[in-house]
């Protein structure tokens, strides 16, 4: 479930934050239609844009918070660690310093508003650059697909942990990580787990997977045992890998 709330509060940031962004721009199209009177269709899309920046302007504080909170969850949610810097961490000291410009607005004096308009363009770009910095968009059909994996009767956190039941051999294993698809091949020999390798998968972001793939089979090999924590910065990856062994010495259970 933390994969579900992860990605929820990553799409209330990114929209609050769009609503938050878009008044600017709303002001700058009302300017342009505002110059033709005549045209009734634009009269009529100039009441309608004005209805929708009385409103936003109105919650503008209330955004402002939502943006912050939600970016501040979605962060500690992904990383597990006070210290992550990424995109996502500037996008959210930007949204700080967009804070203080506001409520510091009589103390700045006029220049204020060109300080906000210049942080809100520039948290409009660096939005943009940790959408690709993740990999995308997620969806919520990787939220289901995560639900499922945790709760699917061929994967159960009570079986696996115990060794002495594996036969010999290679077991290929599936798993659910940031993507999915995640494969790997767990050998057990003298049955024991003697080696664990990743074949294939579809993560994004080396930064943000790698520390699994080089952690998670190590400390399955060392205890072995599934039952391992994931690594801070990884969390989904590392889910992902555990799952995947989880399928794979399921099957090789005698």
């Amino acid at each position: 479930m933390t994969l579900f709330f992860n990605i929820l509060f990553a799409w209330i940031a990114l929209i609050s934050g769009i609503l938050l962004s878009i008044i600017w721009l709303l002001r700058i199209v009302q300017k342009k239609i505002q110059k033709d009177r005549n045209n009734e269709l634009l009269i009529k899309i100039d009441k309608f844009l004005r209805t929708i920046n009385k409103f936003l302007r109105k919650n503008h504080i209330n955004l402002g918070y939502l943006f912050l909170l939600s970016s501040f969850i979605h962060g500690m949610l992904s990383s597990y660690s006070i210290i992550s810097f990424n995109y996502g961490t500037i996008a959210l000291i930007i949204g700080l310093l967009l804070w203080h410009t506001f409520v510091d607005k009589k103390n700045m004096g006029k220049v204020w508003i060109q300080r906000h308009r210049e942080l809100t363009a520039l948290l409009i770009i660096i939005t943009v650059l940790h959408i690709f910095e993740v990999g995308g968009f997620v969806g919520f059909d990787r939220v289901i697909n995560s639900i499922k994996s945790d709760f699917s009767p061929n994967i159960s956190t009570n079986e696996g942990s115990s060794n002495s039941d594996y036969k010999d051999g290679v077991y290929e294993g599936t798993g659910y990580g940031y993507g999915p698809d995640l494969k790997v091949l767990v050998t057990i020999k003298d049955g024991i787990i003697d080696e664990i390798s990743i074949v294939s998968h579809n993560e994004v972001g080396e930064r943000f997977y790698e520390p699994a793939f080089d952690s998670i089979p190590e400390k399955i090999i060392e205890n072995q045992t599934y039952d391992v924590d994931a690594v801070s910065g990884s969390t989904y990856s590392s889910k992902g890998v555990i799952d995947a062994v989880k399928d794979a010495l399921l099957k090789a259970k005698k």
